[in-house]
């Protein structure tokens, strides 16, 4: 009995203390299925030719569960924080060994608007506190599956950095302007030419049913694990807009992409696992739509890149890449909602050297996302 009191009493107390402190758990679980093909073929030569029919979490948004809260300090003056998990749901595990993997922030909101300290997503894509350019961009934000991406199949998008600062002005007359800066992944190495280091500047005008937004960010890649004589920084200009007429919203966008270290489903998290030397200096372009239809959503989007590719800042050939995605997204009710989608993207490179690679996908979705 005593026993059965004392549960009682701290669930009580904790109950109280969560309410206090504002504190909300919330979630997203996301899971279905996927059937994708990828051929690879360098001058005639079959490299991969494979085909695989899986489960697969995180398809249409990423699974996770998080906790965030708020307390108002007064004089107009809030402090909150963001500890946010993705996992697989399909197995139960984590991507990493990093628990909150996804967001893990401390901000800081008044007048002046707000900052943020911590691992967050970058400005550039549409995750986190701070991602906000991937949702002007494209219908589909930074993308639908692993490797059909929207108009990140045709761009250079830094996902996520650790030791970050961000800003986000208030809005004025339409327009807020955005900082972010990121000391380095590396602990050891923070703000050291050791490590490298992430900045991105952004601004964001709405004007009614019209919004256009351009961004800057740079990646210093400067590090003594090789030689830095033959790395360069990576910069991206981007540049998007979409228009809402009521019976359909559209979306255009554009970047402009210099010794950036990876493109399309390639991970820019993990190229250094790769060869750190490859670089590629081009642009992308997308268009995309969104139509409500059938009391869901129809969305589509093409796209097409057009570089250089390099080795220690050498050409070695020219790429491109042409990408199209199509989707329905039906709600069955305000937190469920069923998807499903297709799509394809084709990369081509021309080497200097005579040879050519092409690397193909196709990929066909469906599942079912709720939230909490």
């Amino acid at each position: 009995m005593m026993k059965k009191i004392s549960v009682a009493v701290a669930a009580a107390m904790m109950a109280g203390a969560a309410a206090a402190a504002d504190v909300t758990l919330y979630g997203v679980v996301d899971l279905g299925f996927s059937y994708l093909t990828h051929r690879t073929t360098e001058s005639g030569n079959v490299l991969e030719n494979s085909k695989s029919f899986s489960m697969e979490s995180g398809q249409a948004a990423g699974s996770r569960w998080g906790l965030k809260g708020s307390e108002d300090l007064g004089n107009g003056l809030k402090v909150g924080f963001v500890l946010e998990s993705g996992f697989s749901a399909d197995t139960g595990k984590l991507p990493d060994d990093r628990l909150f993997n996804r967001e893990a922030t401390i901000s800081l909101s008044g007048s002046f608007g707000e900052v943020y300290f911590g691992r967050m997503g970058s400005m550039i894509t549409d995750v986190g506190s701070v991602g906000w350019y991937g949702a002007v961009a494209s219908p589909f934000g930074t993308g639908v599956g692993d490797y059909i991406e929207g108009h990140a199949a045709v761009m250079a998008v830094t996902e996520r950095t650790d030791n970050t600062i961000a800003y986000m002005s208030p809005r004025f007359g339409g327009l807020q302007l955005s900082l972010q800066y990121s000391m380095g992944n590396d602990n050891s190495n923070e703000n050291k030419p050791k490590t490298d280091r992430y900045i991105a500047v952004g601004a964001d005008y709405q004007l009614g049913n019209f919004e256009i937004a351009g961004l800057i960010d740079y990646k210093n890649k400067k590090s003594d694990a090789i030689d830095t004589d033959k790395l360069a920084d990576a910069f991206t200009f981007n540049l998007a807009a979409n228009y809402d007429c009521g019976f359909a919203k559209s979306f255009i966008s554009a970047q402009y992409f210099k010794d950036v270290s990876a493109l399309h489903w390639q991970s820019l998290d993990s190229y250094e696992d790769d060869n750190r030397l490859i670089s590629y200096k081009g642009y992308g372009v997308n268009i995309g739509v969104d139509i409500p239809a059938f009391g869901g959503d129809f969305l589509a989007s093409v796209g097409y890149a057009d570089g250089d590719k390099r080795e220690a800042k050498v050409k070695k050939g020219d790429i491109t890449i042409y990408s199209a995605l199509v989707g329905y997204f039906y709600p069955l009710s305000k937190r469920t909602s069923l998807y499903a989608a297709a799509g394809m993207t084709s990369e081509k490179t021309k080497f200097d050297s005579g040879s050519t690679k092409k690397d193909r996908l196709y990929q066909v979705m469906g599942g079912i996302t709720h939230t909490f």
